[in-house]
Formats: structure tokens, sequence, C-alpha cells
């Protein structure tokens, strides 16, 4: 029996995987990147809040019915700041649904945003400095002057 090169490919592959709704895997994993982009974008462009001066979107966790999302960011900036800006995001997250909402037509159901504070950036910019401390010690002397 004759078949297409395409077909064949398909066949050899095996079934598609299928999501619980009937829509390709891999959907989520755009929604996620495109909510982190929006997120992002409103956060610079359309909130106009001091306390949020220094917040990135780092990533965003979807959850597989759509019904919520855990948004994870990082603050820089001393330990107040951060649970200031946690706050501040927590109590503005109606609103920034909304802005997701207009800007996202093709979702039906915009999910409920939980924020997490990621520490990672922070620990970053930690370990980079301490390397520069000990790049910058003299031989035999240790950076904390011991």
């Amino acid at each position: 029996m004759w078949c297409s090169s395409a077909t064949a490919d398909r066949v050899a592959a095996g079934p598609e995987r299928v999501t619980r709704d009937g829509n390709n895997p891999h959907r989520l994993e755009r929604l996620n990147a495109q909510l982190q982009q929006e997120l992002a974008l409103a956060l610079s462009r359309d909130v106009k809040d001091p306390r949020l001066t220094m917040v990135t979107v780092v990533s965003v966790d979807c959850a597989s019915d759509l019904s919520s999302a855990k948004v994870k960011f990082s603050s820089l900036g001393d330990d107040a700041a951060r649970a200031t800006a946690l706050k501040t995001l927590q109590q503005m997250r109606g609103f920034l649904r909304h802005l997701l909402g207009e800007r996202l037509e093709n979702l039906r159901r915009v999910p409920q945003l939980e924020f997490r504070l990621d520490d990672s950036i922070a620990y970053g910019v930690r370990v980079n400095t301490i390397l520069r401390e000990i790049d910058s010690a003299p031989p035999g002397r240790s950076p904390s002057g011991e």
C-alpha cells in the first residue's frame, strides 16, 4: 500500500499526545509564555505604582484547566521591599487579570493569579558579588579579611 512520506512519518511517530480538552499539549507552554510576556508588559507600561519599579516576572505556571496561574516574580531590594512588592501584587490581582482578559481575547477564561516571590535573581547577584570579592582579593588573603 502506498502512502505519502508525511503520513508515514506520522504513523511511525505514533499517536499524537492529546490533553483532556483535546488540544495540543504544547498549548499550555505557549500560554504560560504569553501570560509571562503580557504580565511583564502590563507591569512596565500600565502599572504606575512606585513600589513595583524593580519587579521582574520570572515564570508563569498555569494549571491545566486554566483555573489558576502561579506567577513567580523577582524584586531587587531588601526584604522589606520584596514583601511590599508581594503585597502590592496580591492587591492588584484583579486589575492585572482584567488587563490580561482585554489583551488575550482568545482565552475564554483568564486564570486566577497567585504571586510568589522568586529569589533566584537576587541569589545570583549575591553569588556574583562574592565571586568578585574573591577575585579582587590579594593572593593569600581571604576577602573577608581573616
